[in-house]
C-alpha cells in the first residue's frame, strides 16, 4: 500500500508534477500538513477546555441527540482504528506517514468522544472547538480522499495485470482500495458528526438546571456557524425592521460580559489585595488599584484579566492571513492560465481556479467575521471593566480631590477611545508576520528590488512616528480642554436656576462657549496631524510599486507584474491600516494612562480608630460626669484639608453617647469640617493625635451614620426613593420607620400637595424642591437609617421659625424620636442658637477653629463666655415636640418649586406658552460659513475626491499599457522610463488629492458643526425655562455636551471623509473591474440591488440601536454625577456597595445597545464580503471560460483584493457617519424643541431700557397671579403660587418678605426677575394689557408687574437680570478653576482695587489673600456656607459700585433682591451683613426674604407677609409686632421660643 503510481508524491511539493493532471498536492505534503498537524494541534486544546467545562453545572438534557453524537464518534473511532491497522500492517514508502496520521486521527476521535459529552451536557451552545476541528477535518479529508482515489488509479495503472482481482475496473483486494473506502467512510461520519454538533440546544435544557434560553441572548446558544455568519442577530434585525425597539427588546449580555465580573477580575490583577466583594466598603488606606506607578500597569492588568479574550482572536487572524496570501498565488495561477493558448490550457485548471477563488474569498469573509466577533467582545469587556473601575475608584476618593469633570470624562470619552483604539491592536503583530512573508515572496518575483517598498514604508513610519510625538501631546491637551468644558457645562446645568437669579447666566454662557472655541482650536491642530498621517499612511501603497518596478533588474511578463503588485499590496496594505490607525491607538494608550493616573490617586484614609469596650472619657473641663460613655473622642487632634494649615487645631473633644450635642461658632469656624472629620472625610490629621469613634457593627454590618450635609444632596428620583436611599429594596422597606421619618421632618403636608405624593420625582439636585424642603427630605433620609449615630450640619438654616421649631422638637427635642424613642447620639451644627437650651452638651468654636468652651448649656451660660454672649436664655425645655401644639396654617410646599412639585412627574408636553425662543445674541466670529463658501468647499471635495478615486485605480490600467507595450520590444511605443515616470506622477498626484480632500473636509466640518451646534445647544440650555430643568435629568442634558459633542468632533470629520473618498474609489474600481469582461457589467445592477437590500434591512435597526446607545448612557452619567455630588453621604449611609451594584447594572444596560450596534456593523461587513465572494467568483469564471484579456483580468483581480475591504470600509464609515449625524440630529432636535422662556415667539420683550434704568426702583404689582403649572393643560385648574397680588413698593424702601415655608416668598423674587411670569388665562401668560415706559398713568390701572412704570413683560430678560442685583439663597459660583476675580466680577467691569475693596467690606480679603489673591483659582468647596453667602453679597456690592462709578445710578436708584442670604451665618455675622446692606444700598429698593425676624425688625421699614401665595398683611415691622393678632407677630413669637 504505497500508492507508488507517481514518483513526485514522495517530495514535499506542495504541487505534484507529472501525474494527476498536475492539479493536486503531493501525498507527503498532504499527510504532513493536512493529516498530521491538525489533530496534533487539536488534542492539546481539548484538556484546558475540559477543565473549564468540568467546573460548570450540568444544564442540558437531550439524551437522543447525545446518543447520536456518541454513536457517530464510536463509528468514526472504529474506522480510524481500521485505518491505523491497515497502514501499519502494509509495507510501503508512506507507511510511517499514514500510520502517524491514522494514529493521531484515532487519538483525536477519543478526545472528541470525551469533549463532545462534556460540551453537550455543560455548555449552552454547540462546541466551537469541536465544530472548528470538524470543519477543517472535513475540508482537509475531502482533499485527501480525492488524492487517495486518484493515486490508487495511478497505482493500478502502473502495477501491471492482476485481472483476476479486478471487477468492473476495481481491484477489490488491493490494500489501497480498502484504505480509500475506509477513509471515505470516516469522512462521511465526520460530516454527520459535524451536523450533529451544530444542532442548537434551545429546546433541550434541563428544567431543573435554572438555565432558560428565553432569558439569554441567542448569542449564548449559537454555534460556530451562527456566530461566524452572525445569524444570531436575525431576531433583532426582524424586530427592528418591523417595530420600534426599546432597551428591553435587546438581548441581555451574557454573564462573562457583566461589569461586576469584569471589574472584579481587573481588581484581582491590579492589586495584591483580594478583589472587592459585595458589601465591602473601600475604607482601606491602600487603593483598590495600585500599579506601583509602573508605566502601562493598567494595560498589563487588563491583559492578565482578559487573557483568554485577547487570545481568542489570534486563531481567526492567522487564518485570515493565510487566505490573504492565497490571493497572490491565485492571481499568478489565473494569469498564467490565461496566457496559455485556449487549446493547450487544461479545462480542469480553469474549474480549479473558480473553486479556489470561491474558497479563498469565502475564507477571508468567514475568518474576518470570526476575528472581529472576538475582538469586539474583548473590547466591550475592556469597556465594562474600566467603567466599573472608574466608578469604584470614585467611591474611594478623597472629597478634596474628587473632580466630577475628570472622572466623567474618563468614564465616557476616554473609555470609548480606548475601546475603539485597541480594536485593531492585533493587527500589529499579524501585519509584522504578513509583511515579512510577503517581502520574501516579493523577493522571489523582483529580486533585490523588494527592498524598495520597505524603504518607502520605513520613511512613512518615520514620518508618522514624528507625527505621533506631536499627536500624543496635542491629544492630551485636547482631552484636557474637553474635560474642562464638560465639567464647567455640567456645573452650570446643575446651578442654572441660581445663575439666572444672580445674573451670571450670560457670563457663564460666554465662558463655556469660549472654552469650546479653545477646544476646537486645539482639536483642529490635532486633526491637521491626522491629515498628514492619512497621507503618509497611503504613501507606501501608492509609491511602493513605483520604486519596486524602477529598481528591479528582472524581465517581467504580465503574470509577474500583477503577481508582484499583489505582493506589494500585501506588504503595504497592513501599513495603511496600521499607520492610519496609529493616532487612534496612541490616543487609546494615552487614555489608558489617564485612567491609570486616576485609579492610582491616593484614596480616602480612615483616621478613625474604634473605641474599645473599656472606653475612657477625656477629662471634660466643664462637666461633672467623668467616666461617662462617649461616642466620639478626639485627642489633641489637628484636622484640616491641607498639611500646612489645620482648620481645627488641637481639638480635645468627647461627645457623649445617647445625647444631643450642639456645635456653634461663627462663620468659617470649622463646624462643617468637624462633621466631616467624624466621617473621616477630612484628609489630614496631625501626628500624635487620635480620632476615636464608636464604629460598633450594627446587624452584622459596619455602623452607618445618619448624616445630613449642609448642602442637601438629593438624586433625581422620587421623594420616597430619596428617603429610603440606595440600600432600600421592597423586601427591606420598613413602612413604620419611613412614616416616622416623614412625620418628624414635617413632610406630610408637602406630600399631600405633590401630584404623585411621595412618588413625585424631585428632579436633578432636588430642583423641584425649595431649600427648606430639600433639607427636610435630607433629615427624613437620615432618620430612616437604622443607626444610633446622627450628624446634622446646619440643616435648620432654610426653615422658617415655625417649621424649624416643629422639626427640632420632633427630631431633637426631649420627646423627639432621636432622644426618646431611639436613645441615639445626635450631633447638630447650627447657627440657630435659640435651641441651645435643649442640648445636653454644647461645643463652641471660635473664628480660628479652636474650641473655646464645651459642656452643658447651663454650665457654659454660667461661665459668661462665648455661649453667654449669644444672649440665649435658659428656658425650660419644651415637651411634646413630636405632636406639636401649633397648627400649621399654610402648606409646607416648595418656595422656589411649588413649581416644581406640580411639574416634577407630569407626563404632559412642555407648555405651549414656552413655544417661543429668545432672540439670538451675538455669536462668536468664525462659527458660520456663507452659502458661497459651502458650495465652493463641497465642489472642491467632490473634484479632489473623484480625482483621488480615479488616480488610485488608473495606476493599474497604466501598468496594463506598459506590459502590453513591453511585448512589442524592440518596437515599443515608449520606454520603460516613460511608463514608470508617468506611473509615479499619477500616484503622487493621487496622494496630493487625498491630502486636499482630508484638509478641506476637516476644516469645513469643524467650522460648521463644532462651534455653531454647541452654541445653539448652550443657548437653549441657558434660555430654557425653569420647568425644563425640573422635568429633565441633568445627566441627559450633560450627555448632549459630552457624548454627542465627542461624536461630532471625533467621528464626523473622519467618517465624512472616509465615506466620500470610499464612494469615489468604489465607482472607479467597479469601472476597472468591469474591463476584465463586459459581461460582468450586466451583473452590476443585480449586485447594486443586493447592496440596497442589505443597507435597507440594516439601517432600520442600526438607527434605532444608535439612538438607544446614546440614550442608555444618560442614566449612567446621572448616577455617576449623583455619586460625585453626594460622596460623603454615600459613604456615611453605607451606599457604596449598592451604588457600585447600581453602576454595574447601568453599565451593563448601556453595553447592550452599544454591543449589538457593533455586532450588526460586523454583520454588515460579513454580508458585503459575502457579495464579494460572488463577484470574485464571477470575475474568475468569466475570465477563464471566456478567455478575457490577461492584463485587464490582472488589473481587476488586483483591485478585487481590496474591493471588499473598501466596500466594508465605506459601510463602516457610513455607520460612524450615521452615528455622528444622529448626534447632530439630537442636538438640533434639542435646540428646536426646548423652547426659551418667552411665552410667544412674537412676544415683544426685546425692550432694553436705558443703561441707568432702574432710575428710582419703584415696584408695582397689579392683580398678579403666577403658577408653575402648564397653562395649556386644561385638565385641571392651575395651582397658584402667587394669587392676585396687588402691591406698591416705593423707591428706596427696605422690604422684608415673610411667611412660613411654602408661602411664595422665593416665587415673589423669581417673579421680579421674570423666572416666573404672571398668569393670565386669556392669553397663556402674557399680561392682557400692555403699557409703555412713558405711560405712567395707564400703568397704574394695568395688570402686571412694573418697575419705574415699565412693564416687565416687555423687557429683555437677560437685561433685566443684569440691571436688578439679586443674591440667591444658595450661593452660586463659576465652575472650579475660574479665579476669585472672575467669580466676583463675571462681567469684567471692575479693576483689581474695586474687587479688593468689595472683599474687604465683607471681610473675605484675608481669606482670598491666603490663597493667592484675586487671580488665584477658586474652588467653591473650600468656602464654608457662610463664606459663600458673604462672597455672594460681595459680588452684589461690587455690581452696585461699578454702576455708581459709571454714573448709571444715583444715590436713590436700583433694586436689590435678597433670598435668605444670611441663613448660614451666625448672628454676629448676620448683623454685620445687615449693616453692610444698609450702608451700601442706602438708596436702593431692597427686597429681602428672611426667616430671621429680629433682623427684619432692625433693618426693614416695610414687611409683606405671604400665606399660600396671597398677601395677608403689610405694614411697618415694629408696629405689626406690637399689634395683637397680626400674622407677623405670630411668626415673631414662634421665632422667639426656645
Amino acid at each position: 500500500m504505497d500508492f507508488s503510481g507517481c514518483h513526485d508524491d514522495d517530495s514535499f511539493g506542495p504541487a505534484v508534477r507529472g501525474c494527476r493532471g498536475d492539479f493536486d498536492f503531493t501525498i507527503r505534503f498532504e499527510q504532513l500538513v493536512l493529516g498530521i498537524i491538525p489533530p496534533a494541534v487539536f488534542v492539546p486544546l481539548v484538556f484546558p477546555r475540559l477543565l473549564h467545562l468540568w467546573q460548570r453545572p450540568n444544564i442540558v438534557g437531550g439524551p437522543i441527540l447525545l446518543a447520536a453524537k456518541l454513536v457517530a464518534i464510536i463509528a468514526l473511532a472504529g474506522l480510524q482504528l481500521g485505518l491505523l491497522i491497515l497502514s501499519a500492517s502494509q509495507p510501503g514508502k508512506f507507511k510511517a506517514l499514514l500510520s502517524a496520521s491514522s494514529a493521531l486521527g484515532l487519538l483525536s476521535s477519543i478526545c472528541i468522544f470525551i469533549l463532545s459529552h462534556a460540551e453537550h451536557t455543560r455548555s449552552p451552545r454547540p462546541s466551537i472547538l469541536l465544530s472548528s476541528c470538524l470543519v477543517l477535518s472535513v475540508l482537509f479529508d475531502i482533499t485527501l480522499a480525492r488524492t487517495f482515489w486518484m493515486a490508487r488509479e495511478d497505482s493500478l495503472a502502473g502495477a501491471g495485470s492482476r485481472v483476476s482481482l479486478v471487477v468492473a475496473g476495481y481491484d477489490l483486494n488491493s490494500a489501497e482500495t480498502v484504505f480509500c473506502r475506509l477513509f471515505s467512510a470516516a469522512l462521511a461520519f465526520r460530516v454527520v458528526l459535524l451536523l450533529l454538533e451544530s444542532v442548537q440546544k434551545k429546546s433541550i435544557f434541563r428544567p431543573d438546571a435554572g438555565w432558560k434560553a428565553e432569558e439569554h441572548s441567542p448569542e449564548e446558544t449559537s454555534g460556530l456557524f451562527g456566530l461566524g455568519a452572525y445569524a444570531w442577530l436575525n431576531t433583532i434585525f426582524l424586530k427592528g425592521y418591523n417595530t420600534v425597539l426599546t432597551i428591553d427588546d435587546l438581548f441581555a449580555l451574557d454573564y462573562s460580559m457583566s461589569t461586576q465580573r469584569l471589574e472584579a477580575k481587573l481588581a484581582k490583577y491590579a492589586n495584591d489585595l483580594p478583589p472587592p466583594k459585595e458589601g465591602d466598603v473601600p475604607d482601606a488606606p491602600r487603593s483598590l488599584y495600585n500599579f506601583g506607578r509602573k508605566k502601562h500597569g493598567l494595560t498589563r492588568a487588563l491583559v492578565k484579566a482578559l487573557a483568554t479574550e485577547f487570545l481568542l482572536p489570534i486563531g481567526p487572524r492567522l487564518a485570515l492571513s493565510g487566505f490573504l496570501f492565497g490571493q497572490p498565488f491565485l492571481i499568478n495561477a489565473a494569469l498564467t492560465y490565461l496566457e496559455l493558448p485556449a487549446d493547450v490550457a487544461p479545462r480542469d485548471h480553469g474549474y480549479g481556479l473558480i473553486g479556489a477563488t470561491f474558497i479563498i474569498y469565502l475564507g477571508v469573509a468567514v475568518s474576518t467575521a470570526v476575528y472581529f466577533y472576538y475582538m469586539e467582545r474583548a473590547m466591550f469587556m475592556v469597556r465594562g471593566a474600566l467603567a466599573g473601575a472608574v466608578y469604584r475608584k470614585t467611591t474611594e476618593q478623597r472629597l478634596d480631590a474628587a473632580d466630577d469633570a475628570a472622572a466623567l470624562t474618563l468614564m465616557s470619552t476616554d473609555v470609548e477611545r480606548i475601546r475603539t483604539g485597541l480594536l485593531t491592536i492585533n493587527e500589529y503583530w499579524a501585519n509584522i508576520i504578513q509583511v515579512a512573508l510577503a517581502s520574501w515572496l516579493l523577493e522571489r518575483q523582483l529580486g533585490a528590488a523588494f527592498v524598495a517598498p520597505l524603504v518607502v514604508i520605513l520613511c512613512s513610519i518615520g514620518a508618522i512616528g514624528s507625527l505621533a510625538v506631536i499627536t500624543g501631546r496635542r491629544q492630551k491637551a485636547w482631552m484636557a480642554l474637553i474635560q474642562k468644558r464638560v465639567g464647567m457645562t455640567s456645573n452650570a446645568i446643575v446651578h442654572m436656576k441660581h445663575l439666572k437669579i444672580s445674573g451670571l447666566a450670560a457670563p457663564v454662557e460666554t465662558l463655556i462657549q469660549q472654552l469650546r472655541l479653545d477646544e476646537l482650536a486645539m482639536g483642529s491642530r490635532f486633526r491637521i496631524i491626522i491629515c498628514f498621517a492619512v497621507t503618509a499612511a497611503y504613501s507606501p501603497q501608492m509609491l511602493s510599486p513605483v520604486f519596486a518596478f524602477v529598481f528591479t533588474a528582472r524581465s517581467l511578463d504580465t503574470a509577474s507584474v500583477f503577481t508582484a503588485l499583489s505582493f506589494v499590496i500585501l506588504v503595504t496594505m497592513p501599513f495603511i491600516m496600521v499607520l492610519q490607525g496609529l493616532p487612534t491607538v496612541v490616543s487609546a494608550f494615552a487614555c489608558l494612562e489617564r485612567v491609570q493616573e486616576f485609579l492610582e490617586k491616593p484614596p480616602r484614609e480612615d483616621f478613625r480608630t474604634p473605641l474599645t469596650e473599656t472606653r475612657k472619657t477625656l477629662e471634660k473641663p466643664d462637666t461633672s460626669e467623668p467616666g461617662e460613655s462617649d461616642t466620639v473622642v478626639i485627642d489633641a487632634a489637628g484636622l484640616g484639608w491641607g498639611n500646612d494649615k489645620f482648620s481645627l487645631p488641637n481639638v480635645r473633644l468627647a461627645i457623649p453617647s445617647s445625647k444631643l450635642t450642639i456645635v456653634v461658632g461663627p462663620v468659617a469656624a470649622g463646624k462643617s469640617t468637624l462633621c466631616k472629620a467624624l466621617l473621616s472625610e477630612v484628609p489630614h490629621l496631625s501626628a500624635g493625635s487620635s480620632l476615636r469613634v464608636d464604629l460598633r457593627t450594627h446587624n452584622g454590618r459596619l455602623r452607618r451614620i445618619g448624616y445630613c450635609d449642609q448642602t442637601p444632596f438629593l438624586f433625581n428620583a422620587s421623594v420616597r426613593d430619596n428617603v429610603i436611599g440606595l440600600a432600600g429594596t421592597d423586601a427591606e422597606f420598613d413602612e413604620a420607620r419611613y412614616r416616622q421619618a416623614i412625620e418628624a421632618a414635617m413632610l406630610l403636608p408637602d406630600l399631600a400637595l405633590l401630584p404623585q405624593g411621595d412618588r413625585t420625582r424631585v428632579g436633578s439636585n432636588g430642583i423641584t424642591l425649595s431649600g427648606g424642603q430639600k433639607q427636610r427630605v435630607s433629615i427624613a433620609r437620615a432618620l430612616y437609617v437604622d443607626t444610633d449615630l446622627y450628624i446634622f450640619d446646619d440643616v435648620l438654616s432654610g426653615l422658617d421659625a415655625d417649621t424649624e421649631e416643629h422639626v427640632f422638637n420632633r427630631v431633637f427635642g426631649a420627646d423627639g424620636i432621636l432622644t426618646k424613642q431611639r436613645n441615639a447620639t445626635a450631633i447638630l451644627c447650627t447657627h440657630s442658637v435659640r435651641h441651645l437650651p435643649a442640648a445636653e452638651y454644647v461645643v463652641a468654636l471660635d473664628a480660628k477653629g479652636a474650641i473655646v468652651e464645651q459642656g452643658s448649656f447651663e454650665t457654659l451660660l454660667a461661665n459668661r463666655n462665648y455661649v453667654a454672649s449669644l444672649g440665649v436664655k435658659d428656658k425650660k425645655k419644651k415637651k411634646g415636640g413630636a405632636g406639636g401644639s401649633v397648627v400649621r396654617e399654610s402648606r409646607e410646599g416648595g418656595e422656589s418649586s411649588d413649581l416644581d412639585s406640580a411639574q416634577a412627574s407630569t407626563d404632559g408636553p412642555m407648555a405651549a406658552a414656552m413655544a417661543g425662543r429668545d432672540g439670538g445674541r451675538d455669536e462668536p466670529a468664525g462659527t458660520d460659513l456663507t452659502a458661497a463658501q459651502m458650495a465652493g468647499r463641497a465642489l472642491a471635495f467632490a473634484i479632489f475626491g473623484l480625482s483621488f478615486g480615479f488616480l488610485y485605480n488608473w495606476g493599474n490600467i497604466w501598468l496594463k499599457f506598459w506590459v502590453e507595450d513591453r511585448v512589442r520590444i524592440p518596437h515599443a511605443n515608449h520606454s520603460t522610463g516613460f511608463y514608470l515616470g508617468m506611473y509615479g506622477f499619477f500616484q503622487a498626484l493621487g496622494l496630493a488629492c487625498l491630502f486636499i480632500v482630508s484638509l478641506v473636509n476637516f476644516r469645513t466640518v469643524i467650522q460648521i458643526s463644532g462651534a455653531r451646534l454647541h452654541l445653539e445647544a448652550l443657548q437653549t440650555v441657558v434660555r430654557a425655562p425653569l420647568r425644563f430643568f425640573t422635568k429633565t435629568d441633568n445627566g441627559i442634558i450633560t450627555n448632549y455636551f459630552s457624548q454627542d459633542m465627542t461624536l461630532i468632533d471625533g467621528e464626523l470629520p473622519s467618517s465624512l471623509t472616509n465615506v466620500g473618498v470610499g464612494w469615489f474609489l468604489t465607482l472607479c474600481t467597479a469601472a476597472v473591474i468591469a474591463t476584465s469582461s463586459p459581461y460582468l457589467a450586466i451583473c452590476y445592477p443585480f449586485i447594486g440591488g443586493i447592496f440596497f437590500g442589505i443597507q435597507k434591512f440594516y439601517l432600520r435597526t442600526s438607527r434605532q440601536l444608535r439612538l438607544l446607545d446614546l440614550e442608555a448612557k444618560s442614566p449612567l452619567y446621572s448616577h455617576f454625577l449623583d455619586t460625585m455630588k453626594g460622596l460623603a453621604t454615600f459613604r456615611a449611609f453605607g451606599w457604596v456597595a449598592p451604588g457600585v451594584a447600581l453602576n454595574d447594572r447601568l453599565v451593563d444596560r448601556s453595553q447592550r445597545p452599544a454591543y449589538l450596534l457593533a455586532m450588526i456593523q460586523r454583520w454588515l461587513t460579513f454580508s458585503i464580503q459575502s457579495v464579494m465572494v460572488i463577484l470574485s467568483t464571477t470575475v474568475v469564471t468569466l475570465a477563464t471560460q471566456l478567455r478575457s484579456n490577461t492584463a485587464f483580468t490582472g488589473a481587476s483581480m488586483i483591485l478585487l483584493m481590496n474591493f471588499g475591504d473598501v466596500l466594508s470600509f465605506i459601510m463602516y464609515a457610513y455607520t460612524m457617519l450615521e452615528t455622528s449625524l444622529g448626534a447632530i440630529s439630537r442636538l438640533k432636535t434639542f435646540s428646536e424643541n426646548v423652547h426659551g422662556e418667552s411665552y410667544d415667539d412674537n412676544a415683544d420683550e426685546n425692550v432694553k431700557p436705558p443703561l441707568a434704568w432702574p432710575t428710582r426702583g419703584a415696584i408695582r404689582l397689579n392683580n398678579v397671579s403666577a403658577t408653575y403649572d402648564d397653562s395649556s393643560d386644561l385638565r385641571k385648574p392651575p395651582q397658584m403660587v402667587l394669587d392676585n397680588i396687588s402691591l406698591t413698593l416705593r423707591a428706596g424702601a427696605k422690604v422684608a418678605i415673610c411667611g412660613r415655608t411654602g408661602s411664595g416668598k422665593s416665587s415673589f423674587i423669581l417673579l421680579l426677575l421674570r423666572l416666573l411670569d404672571p398668569y393670565a388665562p386669556g392669553d397663556g401668560g402674557v399680561p392682557e394689557k400692555d403699557v409703555s415706559a412713558s405711560d405712567q398713568d395707564t400703568s397704574l390701572a394695568a395688570d402686571g408687574v412694573f418697575i419705574d412704570g415699565l412693564p416687565l413683560h416687555t423687557i429683555d430678560r437677560p437685561t433685566l437680570r443684569e440691571r436688578v442685583i439679586a443674591v440667591p439663597q444658595d450661593a452660586v459660583f463659576l465652575p472650579d478653576g475660574t479665579s476669585f476675580r472672575q467669580n466676583l466680577d463675571p462681567f469684567g467691569a471692575a479693576d483689581a482695587s474695586m474687587c479688593q475693596a468689595a472683599l474687604e467690606t465683607v471681610e473675605l480679603w484675608p481669606f482670598v489673600q491666603e490663597r493667592g489673591g484675586l487671580e488665584a483659582g477658586l474652588a467653591a468647596d473650600t468656602l464654608s456656607q457662610g463664606q459663600k453667602q458673604l462672597f455672594s453679597l460681595g459680588r452684589a456690592i461690587l455690581r452696585r459700585r461699578v454702576r455708581a462709578a459709571a454714573g448709571l445710578s444715583g444715590p436713590g436708584s436700583g433694586i436689590l433682591l435678597l433670598d435668605e442670604v444670611s441663613s448660614s451665618v451666625d448672628q454676629k455675622t448676620d448683623r454685620a451683613m445687615q449693616t453692610v446692606i444698609r450702608d451700601e444700598f442706602a438708596g436702593y429698593t431692597v427686597i429681602m426674604v428672611s426667616h430671621r425676624l429680629d433682623m427684619v425688625l432692625a433693618t426693614c421699614d416695610t414687611v409683606v407677609v405671604l400665606d399660600q401665595g396671597r398677601v395677608v398683611e403689610t405694614g411697618v415691622p415694629s408696629e405689626l409686632v406690637e399689634s395683637e393678632g397680626t400674622r407677623f407677630r405670630e411668626l415673631w413669637l414662634v421665632g422667639k421660643k426656645a
